[in-house]
């Protein structure tokens, strides 16, 4: 994502966001900081959709945003083991369970909807014809980038 003033500011909002729900790398997604995470962010939705595509996911799946961030960052910092991946799902599962709590807290078929949502998300993107090749192409952007001087 392009870090120009608007992306800023929403990637920042979505930091503030996931530290008052108590999400699970929020404090990491601080310390990097609100340019360095629109580098890394892409919404919700694969790399391989067009932005197009993933604008109208990510609008449609809201809810989710603030633990999408995390995981694209992870993504974007990608190790390439399965560990770091397996960790990395786990951790946007359970800060999607957590927003969907937050979200709906009195509303029990909101709720089931939205955690019934989060486990969808979480099977494409810990599948391995997605979610891992995506991690080892995310490793391979991420060790060329660091070669570059």
């Amino acid at each position: 994502m392009e870090a120009n003033e608007e992306n800023l500011a929403h990637v920042a909002e979505l930091i503030e966001k996931a530290k008052a729900a108590g999400l699970r790398g929020a404090d990491w997604l601080e310390s990097l900081g609100a340019k360095r995470c629109c580098e890394g962010y892409n919404g919700i939705g694969p790399e391989f959709l067009p932005a197009w595509a993933r604008a109208k996911v990510t609008k449609h799946l809201a809810l989710f945003e603030p633990a999408a961030l995390p995981h694209d960052l992870r993504n974007d910092v990608s190790d390439g083991t399965r560990e770091k991946f397996l960790a990395a799902n786990d951790e946007f599962l359970t800060n999607c369970h957590i927003l969907a709590e937050r979200a709906y807290p009195n509303d029990p078929k909101r709720r089931i909807a939205a955690d019934a949502a989060a486990e969808i998300l979480y099977l494409f993107v810990s599948a391995d014809g997605f979610g891992w090749k995506a991690w080892l192409e995310a490793h391979e952007r991420f060790v060329n980038r660091k070669e570059k001087p």
